[in-house]
């Protein structure tokens, strides 16, 4: 197979559709038609140009553009016959057909992709409930969504091939919060966001849907910033460490704001667990910052007090109330085998109780999968969090380098901390924190890979 080169200038094409999506929103403003097209066309244009000519940019613009195309969908939409398609929906119909492409292209070195089969068990569970699902489109929209998700693993398997590489893919993915960073700050200063009685200020969402979404988005950045420090920063020991301590400040500030607690939580339990496991000077702040927060914010303390003591119309309590009524209810219609398609809690949901009482969505991986697989549905969660943390133990045998087997540590905290959280929130549906997790898992992959052929060798 022919090496994938990656040359330094950037390609006269990129440049050149760069300009076209320009001249074509410039026309599109002056004539009243809709920006999404120009957007669309040359958008896609230059993108497969950059993927065939610079692929791991690509993949790094890929990730970039992503994260902030949730909030576009608000204003920027196109009409096929009766769908109304967002950006981020269509960059994720373009995603499953370059990876059925990436598959054909490349089929004797995915064979080697060892996240291939925790995925194909999730897609053909998924398409086993077809068969019956209340809604078969939103079920194969929910297939095509997890395919993108083993696309984007993929792509950080074959595309990242040296520390070098690796490197550029974590600057990209902190680069990736600008400007969902900068749009939650002006949200902040401007007193702009979601409401919740619980809380006596805005939550910031940034370019998401929900400050959830933004929550968990940032603490899969601490993350990444953390395998950059431990595996990248040591290398590069005459580089100025000042900014990246500030990017963490800046980080932990916006997950403060968002007050997710679900988000909180993991941050917590995950220093916990690099504490007990590693870095025992971690206790020290891990004790200190809660205590400070407790202290000089009224809002964190209110936050706190209401998970243990929530008030009987909180979301904490009308959560319990669903799950207990889509669970009753999944007994009652004999669904407990099988449950009701993939991707059709909402729709399950609103039989049992109006959508105006509150958010339909499920915020419990685990109800989720059983109500809409059933005890099939839910064995088939737990089998592939089990693969993927057999996967995790398979690998750290094959390396011995201390700077990977932190990553392989950070790894395996990571996907324990999204098991946790799927108990209160959508960790499953939450794709921007699906994405750098699996991206990662590539490219952890693909280093632990390469290092096992030189020792063979």
């Amino acid at each position: 197979m022919a090496q994938i080169k990656e040359p330094f200038t950037i390609p006269r094409s990129a440049i050149i559709i760069t300009l076209l999506i320009f001249i074509g929103l410039t026309f599109g403003i002056a004539l009243d038609f809709n920006l999404a097209i120009p957007i669309v066309i040359f958008g896609g244009i230059g993108f497969f140009i950059l993927f065939r000519e610079r692929p791991l940019t690509f993949l790094s613009l890929l990730i970039i553009a992503r994260m902030s195309l949730d909030y576009s969908s608000q204003y920027v939409t196109i009409t096929i016959r009766d769908y109304n398609l967002s950006l981020s929906q269509i960059l994720g119909l373009a995603i499953g057909l370059l990876g059925l492409y990436l598959i054909y292209l490349y089929r004797e070195r995915q064979k080697h992709f060892l996240l291939t089969g925790p995925f194909l068990l999730l897609i053909l569970w998924g398409t086993v409930t077809l068969a019956y699902s209340l809604s078969w489109t939103t079920s194969l929209t929910e297939i095509i969504r997890i395919f993108d998700l083993y696309v984007i693993g993929l792509l950080g398997f074959l595309f990242v091939h040296t520390p070098k590489d690796f490197k550029k893919l974590l600057v990209a993915l902190l680069l990736s919060a600008v400007i969902p960073g900068l749009v939650a700050l002006y949200q902040y200063l401007n007193h702009i966001g979601f409401s919740d009685a619980d809380v006596s200020i805005p939550r910031i969402f940034g370019t998401f849907a929900h400050p959830n979404t933004l929550s968990l988005y940032l603490f899969a950045l601490l993350i990444v910033w953390l395998i950059y420090q431990r595996t990248v920063a040591p290398q590069n020991k005459g580089s100025f460490s000042l900014p990246l301590y500030g990017i963490l400040s800046l980080l932990l500030l916006l997950l403060f704001l968002t007050f997710a607690r679900v988000a909180w939580l993991i941050t917590f339990l995950f220093v916990l667990g690099l504490a007990f496991f590693r870095y025992r000077v971690l206790l020290i702040p891990l004790i200190i910052l809660p205590l400070f927060l407790l202290f000089v914010s009224p809002a964190f303390q209110d936050r706190v007090a209401e998970s243990f003591s929530p008030d009987p119309d909180s979301s904490i309590v009308w959560r319990k109330t669903l799950w207990s009524d889509v669970i009753t209810k999944t007994f009652q219609d004999d669904r407990v085998l099988l449950g009701s398609g993939i991707n059709t809690f909402p729709l399950f949901a609103s039989t049992v109780r109006d959508s105006v009482v509150g958010s339909n969505d499920a915020h419990n991986d685990f109800v989720k999968f059983f109500i809409e697989g059933g005890v099939l549905g839910l064995s088939v969660l737990l089998l592939f969090y089990g693969w993927l943390i057999y996967l995790l133990l398979r690998i750290k045998k094959t390396t011995s380098e201390a700077l990977i087997q932190d990553f392989i540590l950070i790894m395996f905290l990571f996907t324990g901390c999204l098991f946790i959280a799927g108990f209160t929130d959508n960790i499953f549906k939450n794709t921007p924190v699906e994405w750098i997790y699996f991206v990662l898992f590539g490219a952890l992959l693909a280093l632990t890979q390469k290092q096992g052929t030189k020792k063979d060798s």
